[in-house]
């Protein structure tokens, strides 16, 4: 058995499904009996059902799953479902032998005790099996779970020597048409997406997902304007139908935007620290079931975020023009006078889009 083909493959149902599942976490299932798939799942749109019930359900004749092997991205659940099982009770129903498990979850209701279930009905439990590579499936889910915040991903779309717009203000197109396809597809990934108001103001973004077949993906759209700054007639709030928003402001919104319903309108007290400020934004969406918050705005906002030490991980694509000093660029000054005291960003991956570069850099000093 080439068991480290079918986790892999399990990864890939997870993957399609994330930012998909609503509050719950995106999980993938193989089942595999004498080399040979039998089925396959994942999580449905919206959390329900799991992935373990979608892939046992697709297989008509039950008989077939008896001496299998189960290829699970995530812990399989220990809370009742509406037929009144749990995945892991409902896995020891179908004579299914042996299960090979990716990740534990941190689910109080869930966490060791799915696991714990297995074991007691007899079915081999291998734990923590390519953990590596699918936890960061789980960042997000586990962020809310733990630290009542989404895990935040900055986009970052700059020159090659690190500019985000010419001095006057200019950025179309700074990056290929490669790389703001991909951009789209990352957008459908993430739960809802963060701008500001002055990012509105200069560029009128729709903050959507406008891949053909993915529109219904775009994520919640989040709206940073203390002021208001922002009218009625932007594009955000007017041409894409496909998510809804919520606006944070210190202002008082009575009868603002009243007449855009998909709109939710959250007033913040004045007077507060830029921390409070955005640690109060980060619960509230985490209270709303935002497991992972992607963040596109300017840099004066980039450079907010990052000397309070709230991003998580960076998405950079670089393109290959030279911009120059007199170039905006994508992060103002931290005034940081030690090397020991800078905020360190990892390197995940690299992927190339024609000339354009995309670095994952992840924090690897985190503190939340």
């Amino acid at each position: 058995m080439n068991h480290n083909k079918w986790m892999k493959y399990a990864i890939l149902e997870a993957l399609r499904s994330k930012g998909s599942t609503g509050v719950n976490p995106p999980v993938g299932c193989v089942i595999v009996k004498n080399g040979n798939i039998i089925s396959s799942g994942r999580t449905s749109p919206s959390g329900r059902p799991h992935a373990e019930e979608n892939a046992i359900n697709n297989v008509k004749n039950k008989k077939k799953l008896v001496g299998s092997t189960i290829y699970l991205t995530l812990e399989p659940c220990a809370h009742k479902n509406k037929i009144g099982l749990s995945c892991a009770e409902l896995i020891c129903t179908t004579g299914i032998s042996e299960a090979y498990i990716s990740c534990i979850d941190m689910d109080s209701r869930t966490s060791n005790k799915g696991i714990k279930i297995l074991k007691n009905n007899n079915i081999k439990v291998i734990e923590n099996f390519m953990r590596d590579e699918s936890i960061s499936l789980y960042n997000g889910f586990f962020s809310r779970l733990i630290y009542k915040k989404p895990y935040i991903t900055l986009k970052i779309a700059c020159s090659l020597d690190g500019k985000i717009a010419l001095k006057n203000n200019r950025s179309k197109w700074i990056t290929n048409d490669l790389s703001r396809a991909y951009v789209h597809f990352i957008r459908s990934q993430n739960d809802a997406i963060l701008t500001s108001s002055s990012t509105i103001i200069s560029d009128d973004p729709l903050m959507d997902c406008r891949l053909k077949g993915l529109e219904h993906r775009s994520p919640l759209r989040v709206i940073l304007d203390r002021y208001l700054k922002v009218s009625k007639n932007h594009k955000i709030y007017n041409e894409s139908p496909y998510s809804d928003i919520v606006l944070f402001s210190l202002s008082n919104m009575n009868k603002h935007l009243d007449e855009k319903k998909y709109v939710s309108k959250v007033q913040l007290e004045d007077n507060i620290s830029n921390l409070d400020y955005f640690n109060i934004i980060f619960k509230d969406l985490a209270n709303r079931g935002i497991n992972n918050l992607l963040i596109e705005c300017g840099s004066k906002l980039n450079t907010i975020l990052l000397s309070l030490n709230l991003i998580d991980q960076l998405l950079i694509f670089r393109s290959g023009h030279v911009i120059g000093n007199d170039g905006i660029p994508f992060v103002n000054e931290l005034n940081s006078l030690e090397m020991e005291n800078l905020n360190n960003y990892k390197i995940l991956s690299i992927k190339t889009f024609g000339n354009d570069v995309l670095e994952v850099r992840k924090l690897s000093n985190e503190s939340h």
